[in-house]
């Protein structure tokens, strides 16, 4: 990733995520001419807007070095019995069309860190036997910082960005589960990664109309995919070049055998 960085001209790099930078520019547009919008920051503070930016694309960024070790971990499961896998040479993708950059994969992780959202405040309501707090995790109108929201941010950031970064891999180096017994060939969780972070996303969202007004449920919902999406679309462009500069790591760790292209279902 760091090579691809410093090889990569600016300007090729502005043309993957000029989508982003449109998004974080409106925000901090609307922001300088409203004193307040839901919970976003007052206008003299939008520098603010650009710390938590920064903040949220780190965080997402910063596991993909575990890969390799993520892959050490999952292959004894995935290898079991007379399955294996493989890699279909003509499903590995050379390339990421602005489709996937651009929508589905930020609006997949939009959906799955709503959902894990979702999940954890109804395991604190479980846990606890009390209402929990959205604010736990939501942006909140408070301006002073909070430890105890960072850390559950964080938190779920860190596992969405993993589980994204597993399920993404498998997609983009083209790799499929064979049982060697019938000679069937799968795709590892059938359209686990396109589907169901965007469809379960929705459970999120549906929690959060029922915690709020609908006004301000959607006002929530807006303005969540505002600050979310750039960085989405930056950890998205990252990733794809991550893998494609450790293609040979990931694939050893996973201890996967090449293959001719041939159909699967």
């Amino acid at each position: 990733m760091i090579r691809f960085l410093k090889k990569d001209n600016v300007a090729g790099i502005l043309r993957e995520i000029w989508p982003a930078l449109v998004v974080l520019l409106g925000t901090l547009i609307i922001s300088s001419f409203a004193e307040r919008i839901g919970f976003l920051v007052v206008k003299k503070e939008l520098w603010k807007i650009l710390l938590r930016f920064f903040r949220f694309t780190f965080i997402l960024v910063f596991p993909l070095p575990l890969l390799p070790w993520v892959f050490s971990i999952i292959r004894g499961i995935l290898h079991r019995g007379n399955r294996q896998l493989i890699q279909i040479q003509g499903e590995r993708a050379e390339m990421m069309g602005r489709l996937d950059s651009w929508f589905i994969r930020p609006f997949q992780g939009i959906g799955l860190l709503m959902l894990m959202a979702a999940k954890f405040l109804t395991f604190l309501q479980i846990y606890t036997g009390t209402t929990a707090d959205s604010s736990l995790v939501l942006p909140s109108t408070q301006t002073q910082f909070s430890f105890g929201r960072f850390f559950v941010v964080t938190f779920l950031t860190i596992i969405t960005s993993l589980l994204l970064s597993f399920l993404w891999s498998l997609d983009d180096l083209g790799i499929r589960h064979i049982n060697r017994k019938t000679g069937e060939v799968r795709m590892i969780g059938k359209y686990l990664g396109v589907l169901l972070p965007v469809l379960f996303g929705f459970y999120g969202i549906i929690n959060l109309f029922k915690a709020h007004e609908l006004q301000a449920a959607v006002m929530y919902v807006a303005q969540m995919v505002m600050i979310l999406y750039p960085s989405f679309v930056i950890f998205a462009m990252l990733h794809y070049h991550y893998i494609r500069g450790h293609e040979r790591v990931l694939l050893k760790r996973l201890k996967v055998v090449p293959q001719k292209n041939k159909r699967y279902s």
